[in-house]
């Protein structure tokens, strides 16, 4: 097996386990959370870090613009459901600001990969 692919399998792995690791702290009780400091002052950002390192490890891990633009679409809808499932299981509000932060967090990563991956393309030029 190659060293990209390697890497590639590696990425998508780590990728796959992390939002698993989002669905198990999405659903933790409250206080759980509390004691994680995934609530409060810095949940904004939290989210916008959490979806924004998925995406990376995703959308990275591709060559594909149709499947980068894809698996990015996954992992909004991804976002959408956990807070979906959020707010019927709790009971809460929809909080759509979460679900805006986690789409910006996946967009903020989708560009991150393209400028990579073009600055590596010219410096292959060059």
């Amino acid at each position: 097996m190659s060293e990209e692919r390697k890497s590639r399998t590696v990425a998508i792995v780590m990728g796959c386990i992390w939002m698993m690791m989002l669905a198990v702290l999405s659903f933790l009780p409250n206080h759980d959370k509390l004691l994680l400091h995934t609530s409060g002052h810095y949940h904004r950002w939290g989210h916008l870090v959490a979806f924004l390192i998925v995406t990376l490890l995703l959308a990275g891990s591709v060559t594909s613009l149709r499947v980068r633009f894809a698996l990015a679409a996954v992992i909004v809808s991804f976002g959408f459901f956990l807070e979906y499932v959020e707010h019927i299981v709790y009971t809460n509000a929809l909080e759509r600001s979460d679900i805006r932060i986690d789409t910006l967090g996946v967009v903020f990563g989708l560009i991150v990969v393209l400028v990579r991956e073009e600055f590596i393309r010219m410096r292959r030029f060059d």
